[in-house]
């Protein structure tokens, strides 16, 4: 796997020619339109589960989230957002990172797993600029010719917009349940309903004002400022969406937070529509299809 600091046409011209396929340059988009951000099964997260790491979604309820592993380990998550192209967090990247779609379970539980392998992983050329987790975003390559779309393998849509504040969103990881012990991932799939809330509030003092990394604009925080449900360790790197006309839109991919799950604590998410020319540009450059 190898790791790109940019994505401009220079840098990649040679990497088009050894990754992509003539197919993927010309008559996309190769899947239905307006087949992203929906589902087969009808579910949502409970607004207040029994459970700090949410619950256990059905097998299609989440078609978008991608597993990011290392070997059998879970490394992070991921958000399908084409065939061949995988949003996840900046500060994912291993050498050797294989991206999973239609997981659920332990590695080879389901068979409707697609196992690809990571070809290239291009953090955004700001990640670290303005903070430890500022930029905190990177696109994914995955082996030709990429994850085949189905019920249980579906990308997520993309808005140019991010959901207004109260609204309610949901993130989805194989992060740990237990906020006393974050290194202990669960051994399913599982989603939380979580709130977003505006970036006023959340660079107040007491809340995430006045630390190192500062809330920019190209952040999000969503979560319970009274604590109990959160992304936790495990979950870096996946899908944070929100429903809008019918559609799941890809609104934030996780980044980082103050522990898990405290109170006056959210989660707090790289806005992923703050980064849409550049996500727009590394799929053209890499001359792959997309339908965002």
């Amino acid at each position: 796997m190898q790791l790109l600091r940019a994505c401009t046409f220079v840098c990649f011209i040679s990497f088009i020619a050894a990754f992509s396929p003539r197919g993927d340059r010309n008559g996309f988009p190769k899947f239905p339109q307006n087949s992203c951000g929906s589902r087969v099964v009808q579910w949502r997260p409970q607004r207040e589960p029994r459970v700090i790491g949410g619950e256990e979604p059905p097998l299609g309820a989440v078609p978008w989230q991608v597993e990011l592993r290392l070997g059998d380990n879970h490394q992070c998550g991921g958000a399908l957002i084409s065939r061949r192209l995988v949003l996840s967090a900046a500060h994912c990247y291993s050498e050797g990172l294989i991206a999973v779609a239609g997981a659920h379970g332990p590695p080879g539980s389901s068979s409707y797993e697609q196992v690809l392998k990571v070809e290239l992983f291009i953090p955004h050329p700001d990640f670290r600029k303005l903070g430890p987790y500022s930029h905190d975003l990177a696109v994914l390559l995955v082996a030709s010719p990429g994850f085949k779309i189905n019920d249980v393998v579906k990308p997520a849509c993309f808005s140019d917009k991010s959901a207004p504040p109260g609204t309610w969103c949901e993130v989805s990881g194989w992060g740990a349940t237990d906020p006393e012990v974050a290194d202990r991932l669960s051994p399913v799939l599982r989603a939380a309903a979580v709130p977003v809330i505006s970036l006023e509030t959340c660079r107040k003092k007491g809340i995430y004002g006045g630390r190192q990394q500062q809330i920019l604009d190209s952040m999000l925080c969503a979560g319970h400022l009274k604590g109990g449900i959160d992304a936790c360790g495990g979950d870096s790197g996946g899908p944070l969406v929100c429903e809008k006309d019918g559609r799941l839109e890809l609104t934030g991919i996780v980044s980082w937070g103050d522990g898990c799950a405290k109170k006056n604590r959210p989660g707090v998410y790289t806005r992923v529509s703050s980064f849409l020319p550049w996500i727009k540009e590394c799929a053209l450059d890499l001359g792959v299809e997309y339908d965002f």
